[in-house]
């Protein structure tokens, strides 16, 4: 009996760990190697929590990743006291950073991937396939340096099955998805009017890549009950629930027998949803496709959808599509808090044309929860960013505006193409469109 029992014993440890390893199916144990479980990377102490919600706005926890203990929080402090003062302030300090948790978050404006882009990404590949990584090395510190980075994948990665293709119907080689993955994006939404661009089929593939990537996934649902679960991300201790829209789909639409579900912009299901998802986590954003096309002032139809979010409490609204800048603001609320609103931050990298459309923003801000549990936004900022190509639409790159200089705006494309492109009419644009409380970092100091 003993050896039986040896045997069973020897036989569990071997088990348990080849499964550790990834050696064995251990579904019989009730655990799993899903998709879902990949998720999220434990290294980054990241977490899920998706909430379902049904036609009574009623909620209940459908999916769970267990966090892990938080990461040391980085904090600058004096490496050496030059007398016993300086040494308890130092100490002071710590004790206080000790006291709250802080997470630098940061959202980018629109990725398009325009056929002129493809050409460039395959020729700089040195062995076939496409280098699109190549594209954003200018601007790859500053996304890594956020804990957490959102952006708006504006192109569908529909598949080889399709060919690759530009504007009006785009089809974005899977590199440019790994590349937006190596340089640090967290959250990828895909909520936006070129979802559909080639067909379900195209919208399922493009589903199927993210979910497979180390990212949360936003804007892709495969069927109403995928539309009904809040994304909820979780990081050091930090929960923010998504909720994403987009106004629609360029005249493309869901087979009707589809059991897919296309996020439209509907405010009596924003609203439901945002009632919801409010009360789920820390922080609520919400992520909107809307806006007139080159316009650089929000119209009456995101004034009015903002205005039903803010009294409806939700702390961030990030907003896409018009592929130029439109104004950052803080809005007050009802329940005494402030909603951070970006009606739009412009294209983060794209082929455009006009100059109007090289310059967006980023979006950064700490969010910060003290010991009583409270959170708040600080330090918000608008972070512009040029696109800059030369004169045959090639050597894409995308700078962060004040490594930019004068020298490469006059070897960019539109200073041939468009007659009021120059480096003053940037800055400029810039100025017209931010304002300064958000720009007070920019150069060091407001633009005046």
């Amino acid at each position: 009996m003993k050896k039986i029992s040896a045997v069973i014993v020897i036989l569990l440890i071997l088990i348990i760990t080849s499964a550790l390893i990834g050696c064995v199916d251990m579904s019989f144990l009730g655990m799993s190697d899903g998709v879902e479980d990949l998720t999220f990377s434990p290294i980054e102490n990241q977490g899920r929590r998706d909430i379902l919600i049904d036609e009574d706005g009623e909620w209940q926890t459908i999916y769970s990743t267990q966090e892990i203990d938080t990461v040391p929080l980085k904090a600058e402090t004096e490496t050496q006291a030059a007398d016993s003062d300086t040494t308890m302030e130092v100490e002071e300090d710590k004790e206080e950073i000790s006291r709250e948790t802080r997470l630098k978050f940061l959202a980018a404006g629109d990725n398009i991937i325009h056929m002129t882009m493809i050409e460039d990404a395959k020729e700089r590949a040195e062995n076939g396939g496409f280098n699109f990584r190549d594209m954003y090395k200018h601007i790859e510190d500053d996304i890594k340096a956020a804990d957490i980075a959102f952006i708006n994948v504006e192109t569908p990665i529909a598949g080889d099955e399709f060919p690759y293709t530009g504007y009006p119907n785009f089809n974005t080689p899977k590199e440019n998805g790994i590349a937006i993955v190596d340089i640090g994006f967290d959250i990828i939404n895909i909520a936006n009017n070129h979802m559909l661009d080639k067909w379900e089929r195209g919208y399922i593939n493009h589903i199927n890549f993210w979910e497979n990537q180390d990212v949360l996934l936003l804007g892709g649902f495969k069927d109403e009950e995928d539309f009904e679960t809040v994304r909820i991300y979780n990081r050091n201790g930090i929960s923010i629930a998504f909720l994403t829209y987009t106004y629609g789909t360029n005249g493309m639409f869901l087979p009707a027998e589809s059991k897919m579900v296309i996020p439209w912009l509907n405010a009596e299901v924003m609203e439901r949803q945002i009632k919801a998802a409010r009360s789920q986590a820390d922080l609520l954003m919400v992520s909107v496709h809307w806006g007139d096309e080159d316009k650089f002032s929000a119209n009456a139809t995101q004034r009015n959808l903002v205005q039903m979010m803010v009294n409806n409490g939700v702390d961030v609204v990030i907003g896409h599509h018009p592929h130029v800048l439109q104004e950052t603001l803080w809005i007050d609320r009802p329940d005494g808090g402030r909603t951070l609103t970006a009606y739009s931050l412009g294209n983060f990298i794209s082929a455009q044309l006009y100059g109007k459309n090289m310059i967006g923003a980023m979006l950064s801000f700490d969010i910060v929860k003290a010991e009583d549990e409270k959170v708040r936004i600080e330090n918000a900022e608008i972070v512009p960013v040029m696109t800059h190509m030369n004169e045959n639409r090639r050597e894409l790159q995308v700078y962060n505006f004040k490594d930019y200089t004068e020298e490469l705006a006059k070897q960019h494309y539109c200073a041939i193409n468009d007659p009021v492109f120059s480096y003053d009419y940037i800055m400029n644009l810039i100025k017209d469109t931010v304002l300064p409380e958000f720009l007070s970092n920019f150069y060091g100091g407001y633009i005046e």
